[in-house]
């Protein structure tokens, strides 16, 4: 298994501090990665999903420039299909 893939683990939660400020925090192992004030519960939960998949998209490796083979040839051929003409409308010509 690729080691950068195994060993990025990231977790993330919504938090509140002693004061009753919630918090959207980003976790990487046992440290904060990033840490984000939010106003509610539920926005706190939409943080926390953007924070975890920006960074998993951080991490993931640039596609290819070339396309694999398998996406590059044209499987089956079909006749265009015919698209059905629209009823004219009594009245105008």
């Amino acid at each position: 298994m690729n080691e950068r893939l195994s060993a990025a683990s990231y977790v993330g939660q919504v938090e509140r501090d002693a004061d009753g400020v919630m918090w959207a925090v980003l976790y990487l192992g046992d440290q904060v990665v990033t840490k984000e004030q939010v106003a509610s519960l539920r926005k706190g939960k939409r943080k926390v999903t953007d924070l975890v998949l920006s960074a998993a998209d951080a991490l993931a490796e640039r596609p290819s420039r070339t396309a694999p083979a398998h996406l590059t040839r044209m499987v089956e051929t079909k006749a265009p299909v015919r698209r059905h003409r629209r009823a004219p409308v009594a009245g105008v010509g």
